[in-house]
């Protein structure tokens, strides 16, 4: 009987976020535990001010069910890191306005609205306790929004989850070789407060955000 070769298995083929995304950037989504804690140790001589922030902080505090409903939220960055360096360790900022933008195809499009960051993407379903964001730092909240890829030097990845009854959180690991987290605390404006939802745009994330 004449042998039969088998044929090699066929490699699954990434999907997702993860059929997006750089190698760079999906190392900095895996090391997202390592960064945690080494933020968290620069940080500790505002262990304080810290500990005020109950869960925004805790590494582990995610809970099912992250997905945000579309709405515009108020939005509070921490930033915890910069180890050695002249910015502090620690350091919370004034409120400002986000806005989840719900799309065609099932998609979510965070973008923050207000201030002089003005992180914005697409939020992928990752399991059931996170969601990851592929998107890019903004030129302006006025403009047509950037997409992940579009201009890699502003290229941005991270974490969305729920941490709380109304309360999320995103998580932007730091770029440019830098150990540290943007932390923005996300909690829903009052309905009468809430502004007009925007239209969806045609076609969702696009052959670009699968």
């Amino acid at each position: 009987m004449i042998a039969v070769p088998k044929l090699p298995a066929a490699t699954p083929q990434p999907t997702g976020w993860r059929a997006i995304v750089t190698a760079e950037d999906n190392q900095r989504l895996a090391a997202l535990p390592a960064s945690w804690t080494g933020a968290l140790s620069a940080a500790q001589r505002y262990r304080t001010q810290m500990k005020r922030e109950g869960d925004l902080l805790v590494a582990d505090a995610a809970r099912n069910h992250p997905a945000p409903p579309p709405g515009s939220y108020h939005c509070r960055l921490v930033k915890i890191g910069a180890a050695g360096g002249r910015e502090p360790s620690f350091k919370s900022f004034p409120e400002f306005f986000c806005y989840v933008r719900g799309d065609s195809a099932d998609s979510l499009f965070f973008a923050k609205q207000t201030g002089s960051e003005l992180p914005g993407g697409y939020l992928h379903t990752d399991g059931d306790r996170r969601l990851v964001l592929t998107g890019a730092r903004q030129h302006g909240a006025t403009q047509e929004p950037l997409t992940y890829g579009s201009e890699p030097g502003r290229d941005l990845v991270g974490v969305m989850e729920r941490i709380g009854p109304f309360r999320w959180r995103l998580v932007l690991p730091w770029r440019d070789g830098k150990d540290g987290l943007d932390i923005y605390e996300m909690t829903p404006v009052p309905l009468e407060q809430q502004a007009m939802e925007p239209p969806a745009r045609k076609g969702g994330d696009g052959a670009a955000q699968p």
